[in-house]
């Protein structure tokens, strides 16, 4: 076992934003994102899939969002999901402009990939959904985390089924997978609604659209005192500590 101590890190977790196009409504929480991002002064931000409605999205509205992103002093990691699937069509796949941002990183891995965030301590797993026709099961097959000294946190864009195994593909997560996964923490995006589904061993949440919550996004604080407490926050109400 490593006797490495982790620092302290807040994540800012949220997902299915739904962005349509720069005169939609959804861009209000988009902005309402950033300027979350910054007044909680959010270590890392994770956006756990659907960040955009469709692949039908407009260069305007894919250069507008990355300008933002781009502006923010901590790393952003997205993961693709069934709405913005990762295609040579979709909003990440037929603009250079990503390349160009060294604070923004994209799960492309249909079979899952690792991300180390070395100097943040944080280390990243997520499974890119990288067709409209085949569909993905979200945490098979993530590998068991390293005792390198970092938080391990794993996103996933699914529906949460249980205690029920698998049947399929079709984006589904099962209590089995989230508990033996050994993860510290997994940000789960599909579900429009907050949702603490697994507080132990393993936390787990949904954070819930902005859209649905009334423009709440989900603050995770990593303590090795304490481990991971949950906060809500909006911009009209502030924080609100859930535990």
């Amino acid at each position: 076992m490593t006797d490495i101590r982790r620092p302290t890190r807040r994540l800012l977790h949220t997902s299915d934003l739904h962005l349509e196009s720069l005169e939609h409504h959804s861009c209000r929480y988009f902005t309402q994102l950033i300027i979350a991002a910054r007044l909680t002064k959010a270590d890392l931000v994770i956006i756990a899939g659907d960040l955009f409605d469709s692949q039908r999205v407009k260069d305007d509205l894919i250069n507008y969002v990355v300008e933002e992103l781009r502006s923010l002093p901590a790393p952003v990691v997205i993961l693709p999901g069934n709405h913005d699937c990762l295609t040579p069509a979709s909003a990440y796949g037929r603009s250079q402009i990503w390349d160009h941002c060294p604070n923004i990183k994209i799960f492309r891995s249909p079979e899952g990939e690792t991300l180390k965030l070395t100097d943040m301590g944080f280390t990243l797993w997520g499974k890119a959904s990288t067709s409209y026709e085949k569909e993905i099961a979200p945490l098979a097959d993530i590998p068991r985390p390293e005792d390198d000294g970092s938080w391990k946190v794993a996103v996933a864009h699914g529906l949460y089924i249980g205690n029920i195994e698998p049947y399929g593909t079709g984006y589904q997560i099962s209590r089995r997978e989230i508990v033996e996964s050994g993860w510290d923490y997994v940000a789960l995006g599909h579900v429009p609604v907050f949702d603490v589904i697994c507080s132990k061993p393993v936390v787990a949440c949904y954070s819930g659209s902005p859209g649905a919550s009334g423009g709440f996004f989900l603050i995770v604080d990593f303590r090795e005192e304490t481990g991971i407490t949950l906060s809500r926050y909006a911009a009209q109400y502030g924080t609100s500590r859930i535990s």
